[in-house]
């Protein structure tokens, strides 16, 4: 197996293992977002003798589809404020979210701290590392996108199913996750898939 399979593999165990076992989102943060989507993969650039050039190709960053895909992020960061406006139901009390962010380590005073800082960092983070370096290394074609979208969405479970006020709300947020990151896929299918040097 690929190298590439042992890290997306890694994502879910650290996720989960960092929240579920060890009650710990900064060692998730510290670990899966800056350490395995970021460091991790400028590590294996370096040491591969690759120019920041072309780690930067790998990550997708430029191309044909970058303004396309910055306007589509912009506009589909509306949906879940939306889907907030309009189905609040779906979305825990600000006291519900606080007492399971504590399970995990978070103080009552560092939620909305947190939250900027996921909203800035986790994204990006991870679009990097799973529609950019991931992908570039694995290929746009085959499986292996799709699979990659399966590992994406796995560990997102962990964290809707402890956030979700009910079984169907974690049903919905469950497939918007799903369908985003199909959807993420499927555009760097279509417009990244050669990145010129």
């Amino acid at each position: 197996m690929r190298p590439e399979w042992w890290l997306a593999i890694a994502a879910p165990v650290i996720v989960t293992g960092g929240l579920v076992i060890l009650h710990q989102v900064a060692i998730v943060i510290l670990v899966y977002q800056l350490g395995l989507c970021l460091a991790l993969p400028a590590w294996i650039a370096r040491r591969e003798g690759r120019s920041w050039r072309e780690h930067r190709r790998d990550l997708a960053l430029g191309g044909r589809g970058w303004r396309m895909g910055l306007v589509a992020g912009l506009v589909l960061a509306a949906v879940p404020v939306g889907a907030h406006t309009w189905l609040p139901a779906l979305f825990p009390a600000a006291s519900d979210l606080r007492a399971t962010l504590a399970t995990w380590g978070i103080a009552p005073d560092r939620v909305l701290p947190l939250l900027v800082a996921m909203g800035v960092t986790n994204g990006p983070a991870e679009e990097l590392f799973w529609r950019g370096w991931l992908l570039t290394r694995l290929g746009t074609s085959g499986a292996a996108p799709w699979l990659l979208v399966l590992l994406f969405t796995s560990y997102h479970t962990v964290t809707i199913g402890a956030l979700a006020p009910s079984s169907l709300a974690a049903g919905v947020m469950l497939v918007g996750v799903l369908l985003a990151a199909a959807f993420w896929t499927w555009t760097r299918q279509r417009w990244h898939a050669s990145v010129p040097a």
